[in-house]
C-alpha cells in the first residue's frame, strides 16, 4: 500500500477533549494515525467510525455508543509525510500501541480500513470539521490557515 498522493482527503477523528483547543487555536497540529475519507466513505454513522477506525481502545474517551464525533479534514500536500505502519511481523519497525494493528489497516473485521500515521504537521489552510450523528453529517468549521469559523 502506498502513501496518500497530494490532494487526497484525509481525515482524523478528534478526541472530544481537544475539540475546544482546536477551535479556540491552542491545538495546531495534526498527528498520529490518519484516514483517507474514501476508505471511510461507507462509515456513516459515529457507531461505524469508531468501530472500523479502532477507537475503543483502553484509555480512549470514545465508545461504540457515542452520539456524535468531530471529523477533521484536510488535503494531503506534498510536503506532508504519511506512512504505512507495519509492524514486524510484515516486515516493518513500528511498534505502537492502539489503534495500531501493524499490517496497514485497522482491526475491523467488518470494515477493511487502511491505516496511516503523521507525525505532527501544521493543520493546513482549507482543513473542516465535520459533525457527525447517527442522521447524518453536516461541515461545522472550516480553518483559514489562522483561525476556524462556523461553517456557513
Amino acid at each position: 500500500m502506498s502513501e496518500p498522493a497530494p490532494s487526497t482527503q484525509m481525515q482524523k477523528v478528534i478526541p472530544p477533549r481537544l475539540l475546544v483547543p482546536y477551535l479556540a487555536g491552542q491545538r495546531t497540529i495534526i498527528s498520529g494515525y490518519v484516514y483517507r475519507v474514501q476508505d471511510c466513505s461507507r462509515l456513516s454513522t459515529p457507531e461505524q467510525l469508531v468501530s472500523a477506525l479502532d477507537l475503543t481502545f483502553e484509555g480512549s474517551e470514545l465508545t461504540p455508543a457515542v452520539p456524535e464525533l468531530y471529523i477533521l479534514r484536510w488535503q494531503a500536500r506534498e510536503s506532508d509525510a504519511y506512512v504505512v505502519p507495519y509492524g514486524p511481523h510484515m516486515g516493518g519497525d513500528w511498534n505502537d500501541s492502539p489503534p495500531f494493528a501493524g499490517n496497514g489497516f485497522t482491526t475491523s473485521r467488518q470494515h477493511v480500513v487502511p491505516q496511516f500515521h503523521t507525525t505532527p504537521m501544521p493543520i493546513p489552510a482549507g482543513a473542516e470539521i465535520h459533525h457527525m450523528t447517527a442522521k447524518g453529517e453536516r461541515r461545522f468549521a472550516d480553518y483559514d490557515g489562522l483561525t476556524w469559523r462556523r461553517a456557513a
